[in-house]
């Protein structure tokens, strides 16, 4: 009753799925997989039928059965999922989802859905892929009943939210708008930046998007880079994003892997980080400058996956080598030959080991003096990481990893929350 979502599950075929199978052998009859593992590694799994030959009287009872072919089970996968760090995800994930829910006192705050990865940053292997709300395989084809109270949930039990999810990802994105900036030289770490509470660059043309803390009546001050991240400044990246061109930031974001495919074998969504070229596909409109300013902190056009945010963090967090996940480590016949083991690509050096020792050193500011001092361990063990909270208030990221054990974790939360909530077009940590 663990990992549904990655697990998948299968069924008879479709008329439309029939087209494509019926090249490969099977009959119109057989059972494939639908979602998750069971669909990606289908051609693995499946096995092949036998043949018998059937005996009958004149009545149809069956009178004897001679095997022709003896039927031949599947390959046996193995994943990268740490079966205990699964358990654990998905109690915390529902722990904390259904914690919220009991504190929401109008339904403007009712929580949707969340998702929890965990990532090997040494590897990018994933060790946890968790979702809320899940389900349960055991009992989902009991019945047409079953089937149908989870299919047809408005919190849709069957999304994995985790790699097909596609949400702004606010705050979170940041630190690589910072990242971009100190490698492109638009900022050094000594650089300073003046929190008024409205960037007043553009005013005369009647915008001037203000800091989340504007409403406050009050600033962050003098920040430089590390301030600024740990105060979730937007006036700092504001005025960053404003001196790097879109094309040059989206470069930095792909590099993480945000808004690309990731490359894992499993059905997954590609997100888009908010260009130029996006907005025109989307909207046939041009870019403007506040374009740039929003897709600068994260807001714009930019969606990204769970799982492309846990990637991102990761890569910070192993010295800045972005890593494939995959989720397959080796896979078996039933005589117990390897038929295949994954073989590590390459990785991509996507940011220096100073620049991601600085970032390090940035994010553990955040959690033990920042936005995000919630996320503290409190154990001795310092914790780093980064908030997030989309513009329309209705995604809430954590992204962060434990320098000592190697280990990235990202969380969100999808909240549903009025937009008034959160000052119009100003955004908010968590």
């Amino acid at each position: 009753n663990l990992a549904a979502h990655l697990l998948g599950y299968t069924g008879l075929m479709t008329a439309e799925e029939y087209t494509t199978y019926k090249t490969q052998g099977y009959p119109m009859s057989a059972t494939v997989g639908k979602d998750g593992a069971e669909l990606a590694f289908e051609k693995y799994l499946h096995g092949t039928n036998g043949t018998a030959i059937v005996t009958k009287n004149a009545s149809g009872t069956v009178t004897g059965t001679t095997y022709t072919t003896e039927p031949e089970p599947g390959d046996q996968v193995s994943l990268t999922i740490d079966l205990d760090l699964q358990s654990a995800a998905e109690q915390s994930l529902t722990k904390g989802i259904e914690n919220m829910k009991s504190k929401s006192t109008k339904t403007s705050d009712a929580v949707g859905g969340g998702a929890l990865v965990a990532v090997d940053v040494a590897t990018g292997q994933p060790l946890a892929i968790a979702n809320y709300p899940t389900y349960d395989l055991q009992t989902l084809f009991q019945s047409e009943e079953n089937y149908k109270a989870v299919s047809e949930a408005d919190n849709q039990p069957l999304f994995n939210r985790a790699l097909l999810g596609q949400y702004s990802p606010g705050s979170t994105f940041k630190p690589c708008t910072a990242i971009a900036g100190l490698t492109e030289g638009v900022i050094t770490t000594g650089t300073r930046i003046q929190c008024t509470g409205t960037f007043r660059k553009y005013e005369d043309t009647g915008y001037a998007p203000k800091c989340w803390i504007a409403s406050s009546g009050v600033t962050h001050g003098n920040d430089n880079v590390t301030e600024a991240i740990r105060d979730s400044c937007n006036i700092f990246f504001y005025t960053v994003g404003d001196s790097l061109p879109i094309d040059t930031l989206a470069r930095y974001a792909a590099a993480f892997g945000l808004g690309e495919h990731t490359g894992i074998e499993l059905p997954e969504s590609t997100g888009q980080m908010a260009t130029e070229a996006v907005k025109k596909k989307l909207e046939n409109t041009n870019w403007y400058v506040g374009d740039s300013l929003q897709a600068a902190i994260g807001q714009s056009y930019s969606l990204f996956t769970p799982l492309q945010l846990a990637e991102y963090c990761a890569t910070i967090a192993n010295g800045g080598y972005y890593y494939e996940p995959y989720a397959v480590t080796e896979i078996v016949d039933p005589s117990g030959k390897t038929v295949y083991t994954h073989e590590a690509e390459q990785p991509q050096r996507v940011l220096s080991a100073a620049v991601a020792q600085k970032a390090t050193d940035i994010l553990v500011r955040v959690i033990s003096s920042g936005t995000g001092t919630s996320a503290n361990l409190n154990n001795g063990q310092p914790c780093a990481g980064k908030t997030g909270t989309s513009e329309h208030g209705r995604d809430l990221w954590f992204c962060g990893f434990t320098p000592q054990y190697s280990t990235a974790v990202w969380a969100g939360y999808r909240i549903e929350r009025e937009t008034s909530m959160y000052g119009g077009s100003t955004c908010g940590p968590i």
